[in-house]
Parts: structure tokens; sequence; C-alpha cells
């Protein structure tokens, strides 16, 4: 039996459309994609120059200094040396607190389940 939502893909062609997809919606074969991004290839042609003009040397200077302002009591530089070694804290949630989950099936509800 064939409900109503289900699609008879026979009757659809793989041709492309002017934008590029197919009937449904979908990229069709050999569409080239966006444009990207444009700013790509300098941001990678700065990210190498850095990347050249500092040694390990350096990073480790670097590091020092922080590590010995934060503890010197500098906060900022406290939060700057934990984020990056221990990465961001998240958005902390209480596991404790109820939560409630509604799956969606597509089911209508019955009359006798309770309304929120």
């Amino acid at each position: 039996m064939k409900r109503s939502n289900d699609i008879d893909t026979r009757s659809i062609t793989t041709h492309p459309s002017p934008n590029g997809r197919t009937p449904r919606g979908q990229f069709a074969k050999g569409n080239p994609g966006g444009p990207g991004n444009p700013y790509a290839r300098r941001t990678a042609a700065l990210r190498s120059a850095l990347l050249d003009a500092v040694t390990e040397a350096d990073i480790r200077a670097v590091a020092r200094a922080l590590v010995k302002r934060a503890k010197d009591g500098e906060v900022p530089a406290v939060r700057e040396l934990l984020d990056r070694l221990l990465g961001r804290a998240g958005d902390v949630q209480d596991l404790a607190a109820p939560t409630m989950l509604r799956v969606i099936t597509g089911v209508p509800r019955s009359e006798d389940e309770d309304e929120d």
C-alpha cells in the first residue's frame, strides 16, 4: 500500500534545474558548489607568514610570561592560561534538575493524555 508521502522516484528525473539542483532539491551531479571562502588564500598566507616568524623559543617565552602573570594573581592571565590548557568552560547544566523530553512521532495524542 502506497502512502501519500511516499515519492515515486521513477517519475523524478535527475536533470538539474538552472540552480544546479534536482527536482527533489538535492545537488545534481556535476554541481560545482559555491564560490567558497574568498579570503581563505589570504588567511592561509598570513597564517603561514606568522608561523614562519614565530619560533618555538618565542612561544616558550610567551608561555612563561603568561604563567608568571597568572602566578602574580592577574585574573585575566589565569583565565587565559586555563582556557588554553583545559579548554573553555562550557555552559554548566544542573544534571539533578528534571528535564522534560517530548518525542514527536506524528501520531496524534490520545484524549486521555495529560496536557502540558
